[in-house]
């Protein structure tokens, strides 16, 4: 690893920053949001706890699909969650889809909560949008890229170099 103080080589300095650049914006999205919702009374939340907030109140409601959607194991979301049942902000029931599973959905008294938080999320939108110079059509397209299937993860070296290798012969 570098260094705060190394400049990387050339070849790595375009592309170091999309990373950074998307946690970053997680980053500005989350604190914002926790802020406002603060401003408002609303206790603070732990980063990942946001996040299943955000997946619950946006309709992606099993713990299998938050998990995937967000990278992690259900086990690690049912922890998380338990903590949000606990402040009266999600509840947890048997998924009529299929019994043997659960589902969360928002408290009934975390309504308030949850539709500040989604008015919030879009009223962020627009000030980025305002603040970066960016059109309409620029978000929509930032939208497509991040909900598009970037494919399986890559697994190791060998399979990325691979890749890669497939990609310059395509050219």
């Amino acid at each position: 690893m570098l260094s705060n103080r190394e400049e990387a080589p050339a070849q790595y300095q375009i592309n170091r920053h999309l990373l950074a650049g998307l946690v970053r914006a997680i980053d500005w999205f989350d604190n914002s949001l926790q802020n406002v919702r603060a401003s408002h009374g609303f206790e603070p939340v732990h980063r990942t706890q946001s996040l299943i907030l955000v997946h619950i109140a946006s309709g992606v409601d099993r713990p299998a699909d938050i998990a995937r959607e967000m990278g992690l194991t259900r086990q690690n979301v049912h922890h998380m969650a338990k903590e949000l049942i606990r402040q009266g902000l999600i509840e947890q029931h048997a998924d009529p889809r299929d019994p043997r599973r659960s589902q969360y959905r928002m408290a009934e008294a975390a309504m308030e909560d949850r539709n500040l938080a989604l008015q919030t999320l879009v009223a962020l939108e627009k000030v980025l949008v305002e603040r970066l110079g960016l059109q309409a059509q620029d978000i929509s397209a930032v939208r497509r890229i991040l909900a598009a299937d970037w494919g399986p993860e890559i697994r190791d070296q060998q399979e990325l170099d691979d890749l890669l290798n497939q990609q310059a012969r395509d050219k």
